[in-house]
């Protein structure tokens, strides 16, 4: 087939862009549109999808013209529409006298008012738009004579919230307009009925057809060595040399390449390392792309781009959707990208045109990113991708979409359960839940009724339009160039908090920015040429899934690397790895879980992936602070579980309670743990958001958030908060199957002391990312300064002293004139505050430093010249140094590090002393 069934005026405005032939989905696609069926097309980027879904309806719009109202809406998830669609769109559109036309947050006034007078005849608009278009008089009848609705980017909102929500709004268009014909465009997905059902709501055909099969992918894993010449440039980057080794092949990669996109996990990692590369070459075509800079810098970005005046763009995921920049040579990928689906959309921005084989290269240098790589990069080309199910019967949902129903006038109860009901993802809603939820709507003033239904409140009215979207909202702060009055980015009010304050330093754009003012809702800062800290920004970190980490597991028990598409340095890296570990310990695996017990600490190796880990982990430490009585601190990793316990625990303790976690009961006792968790107050704001109980831009400080959490216990906002961290953040399914496999032998358990593989969590941050991480040889330095330093050794007993250079303390302490054993370690400005051990009566400061040489006393005796070592450092008194002493240290130079870490926080916060 050609395009002969299109018509003649169509087939020549395609002609005229050297369009002659459609692509395989068009040729499968376009003539069921015309026949009338619902659709979902899956396949990958760049081969036509929107012309498939669109050309059959340009053509039966141009046959049938002269119908008034909106016929087509295309909605598309993206913030940033994609503006090639959208010109391509218009001219076929000019070609044939369609009017096209476009909606969302930044339309005009103007626009918006055009749009109700003459509508277009096809609406580009986005999920959340078309919540606003429902509450027109004028806008809701030209509604109704919708007959298709296209959902581009499907894939991504079938499993959220924001799908959820738009599922609603189309069962809500039909009940306006009777039904339409839906077309879906998706990527390749892991569960494609999902999205099929997600689509046709309950009891509509849709025909599947699916075009993903073709692209070849070339991923390839490397594993790239650090050079020993490389020490100048080290010092000068201040970084890791696995990092610089990383840097330096992605510069070759790059610069034999005419353009290259280089994907990384999070906004910190894009900041850190443009900012690396701009500090080692000035001149370095390279810019940064993620969702916290301004649209102005990101749409310059993109098509600098695109028109070939940037070589490279550092990107998250807010360049892995279809943002039109054209085609890369090469897409580079900075460690693994956890997923199999998020490494498809990522590879496939090159080599986006028909027939073309996608290159792109995975850089990696820690063992455990090496092996999870090799396993991300085989399954991508297997094809074997993962898929994040959605919750059902999100009461966020309801709740938001309740309140949408009555903005266009009154609703009945019976009918709006009727209309939730045929979206698939309110398909089992129970007509109880969705009257609790309008009973608490009720309560808190969202919404009024009476006889004849439901109807809005001026509160609720207030609050459609503050929450439009189902996208959590954190309290955003504008980054503002003093000098040029331009928007560079956003920063997370988490980081304000903890960390802005003028003169401070921090990352953004890939360059450091100096603090100068802060103001209520931005801060001004000029450009510095310093390394600044990285901004922190919520949701930033991507898990790593149950299949992929199980799969490294299994890597790690067969040792076989023929099916993995890795460099020799891959294979020796993953070889070095486990051999070390099967000298002395026994090797976590798919099939062995090993319980490693140190001072302290205990850490369970696993190779479950991140929410089941995140899951047992929770489960687990709360068990033992019931046993003990006593807090403990977890944290966890794809890989691990680490324990922080108070005191040192029995082994038969841990391990029997471990094992107590029973079939069954994993979901019950999950619940139980997460009260009093932290994620479910954060999650419970995001609800009582979305509910309506805390208003938009409220102001935190003012608000009492334990008692509003207690105030609203087993109500409908609570349940959704408990829901929330149980699907989203947790994972019950897949922690029921590892504690089956573990009560049915299939996984076993064994115990020892800490490996190799259980401290590798502790020493290595997730993204080895520490902006100031100091280098061998300033800690080398550090360590020379330490020892050189003069201390007062102070006998507690008869108060002698006597100089000590910290090179020269002993291992234990003893004082010469009256052999006493507790002697503090005192500096020359400190002296005095020996006399206040033997004073009968003491004032509130002398109390204060008797305590503090008393407590030096203890560290010294329990630590020796290690606590001679702590103690010189510059503002580390006892407390810290007991910190420092009491930690983990996998060697000297993590030892001194953290000395050094205490010594920076000290000098920072000085000035708020003195």
């Amino acid at each position: 087939m050609s395009f002969d069934k299109l018509c003649p005026e169509l087939v020549s405005a395609l002609k005229d862009k050297g369009i002659t032939q459609p692509t395989d989905p068009q040729k499968d696609v376009i003539p069921k549109i015309l026949s009338g069926k619902n659709i979902l097309l899956v396949a990958p980027t760049g081969i036509g999808k929107t012309e498939a879904a669109m050309l059959p309806i340009f053509d039966s719009i141009f046959r049938t013209k002269g119908k008034p109202g909106i016929r087509c809406l295309y909605v598309t998830p993206l913030r940033a529409l994609n503006r090639d669609m959208l010109k391509r769109m218009e001219e076929y559109g000019a070609a044939l006298g369609i009017s096209v036309g476009v909606r969302h947050g930044d339309s005009t006034q103007a626009e918006r008012n055009k749009q109700s007078q003459t509508p277009p005849e096809i609406l580009i608009t986005t999920p959340e738009t078309l919540q606003v278009l429902f509450t027109g008089k004028r806008l809701r009848e030209h509604l109704k004579k919708i007959e298709w609705v296209v959902v581009d980017e499907i894939h991504d909102l079938s499993s959220t919230e924001r799908g959820a929500q738009l599922g609603v709004a189309l069962e809500r268009l039909a009940e306006l307009c009777g039904e339409f014909k839906r077309i879906g465009l998706s990527a390749t997905v892991g569960d494609v009925d999902d999205v099929k059902s997600f689509l046709s709501g309950v009891g509509r055909e849709v025909v599947l057809c699916k075009h993903d099969t073709h692209r070849e992918f070339d991923i390839a894993v490397e594993c790239p060595e650090p050079d020993d010449k490389d020490s100048v440039l080290l010092d000068r980057l201040q970084c890791d040399p696995d990092i610089l080794a990383v840097m330096k092949r992605a510069r070759h990669l790059m610069e034999v390449g005419r353009s290259t996109l280089l994907f990384v996990n999070t906004r910190e990692t894009a900041e850190w390392l443009a900012a690396r590369y701009h500090m080692w070459d000035e001149d370095f075509s390279i810019d940064v792309h993620h969702g916290s800079l301004s649209k102005e810098n990101r749409m310059s970005i993109e098509d600098r781009f695109k028109n070939g005046d940037l070589r490279t763009v550092i990107a998250t995921s807010s360049l892995e959707l279809g943002i039109d920049i054209g085609s890369a040579d090469l897409v580079i990928q900075y460690n693994s990208p956890r997923e199999v689906s998020r490494m498809i959309q990522r590879a496939g921005r090159a080599g986006h045109r028909m027939g073309e084989v996608i290159h792109s290269v995975i850089l990696a240098t820690a063992p455990d990113e090496v092996a999870e790589s090799l396993v991300v990069a085989r399954r991508s080309d297997a094809k074997e991708l993962e898929y994040f199910k959605g919750r059902k019967n999100p009461f966020t949902v309801l709740a938001n979409q309740l309140i949408a129903m009555t903005m266009a006038g009154r609703m009945d109860r019976d009918l709006a359960y009727k209309i939730f009901r045929r979206s698939n993802s309110f398909s089992t809603l129970s007509r109880s839940d969705m009257d609790d939820v309008l009973e608490q709507l009720k309560s808190i003033k969202m919404i009024f009724e009476d006889d004849n239904g439901f109807r809005r409140s001026k509160k609720g009215m207030q609050y459609f339009y503050d929450n439009i979207s189902m996208i959590p909202d954190e309290r955003t702060y504008l980054i503002r160039d003093i000098s040029t009055r331009g928007i560079i980015g956003t920063l997370d009010e988490s980081f304000v908090a903890s960390f802005a304050e003028p003169y401070a330093m921090f990352i953004a754009k890939g360059r450091t920015w100096r603090i100068i003012e802060m103001r209520e809702d931005e801060l001004l800062v000029e450009e510095a040429k310093d390394v600044g800290s990285v901004p922190s920004w919520a949701g930033s970190d991507i898990p790593v899934p149950f299949e992929v980490a199980m799969e490294v597991g299994r890597m790690r028990r067969k040792m076989n690397f023929d099916r993995y598409p890795g460099d020799k340095n891959c294979t020796k890296k993953v070889n070095e790895y486990i051999s070390k570990q099967k000298d002395k310990w026994t090797v976590p695996t798919d099939e062995t879980i090993t319980l490693e017990i140190g001072d302290r600490l205990a850490i369970v190796n696993c190779c479950f992936g991140s929410r089941v880990n995140e899951t047992i982990g929770k489960i687990y430490s709360a068990l033992i602070t019931a046993r003990l009585g006593e807090s403990v601190g977890v944290s966890t990793d794809p890989y691990r579980i680490i324990l922080e316990l108070p005191r040192n625990v029995d082994r038969k303790l841990l391990e029997d309670t471990f094992r107590s976690i029973k079939p069954g009961t994993v979901e019950a006792l999950a619940r139980i743990t997460i009260l009093n968790s932290t994620y479910l107050k954060w999650r419970f704001v995001h609800v009582a958001k979305k509910f309506g109980i805390i208003e938009k831009g409220a102001d935190h400080r003012f608000i009492n958030f334990n008692r509003l959490f207690d105030l609203h216990k087993d109500t409908p906002a609570y349940n959704e908060a408990i829901s929330m961290v149980l699907f989203e953040d947790l994972d019950i399914d897949n922690t029921e199957l590892v504690v089956k496999m573990i009560s049915d032998g299939k996984i076993r358990m064994e115990t020892g002391g800490v490996s190799h593989i259980g401290l590798e969590g502790i020493v290595r941050s997730k993204e080895l990312m520490q902006p100031r991480r100091a280098d061998h040889s300033i800690l080398m330095a550090l360590k020379k300064r330490l020892e050189e330093e003069v201390l007062f050794a102070s006998c507690l007993n008869c108060q002698s002293q006597w100089r000590v250079a910290v090179r020269d303390a002993p291992e234990r302490f003893r004082c010469p004139r009256c052999e006493g054993n507790m002697v503090a370690l005192l500096k020359s400005y400190e002296r005095e505050s020996i006399k206040t051990i033997k004073m009968r009566e003491r004032n509130e400061q002398e109390k204060k430093d008797a305590l503090r040489v008393s407590r030096n006393a203890n560290l010294v005796n329990e630590y020796g010249k290690r606590a001679a070592i702590v103690l010189a450092g510059r503002g580390i008194g006892p407390d810290n140094a007991s910190r420092i002493l009491r930690s983990m240290h996998s060697d000297e130079d993590d030892f001194l590090r953290e000395i050094m870490n205490a010594e920076v926080l000290y000098a920072k916060n000085k000035r708020f002393w003195d």
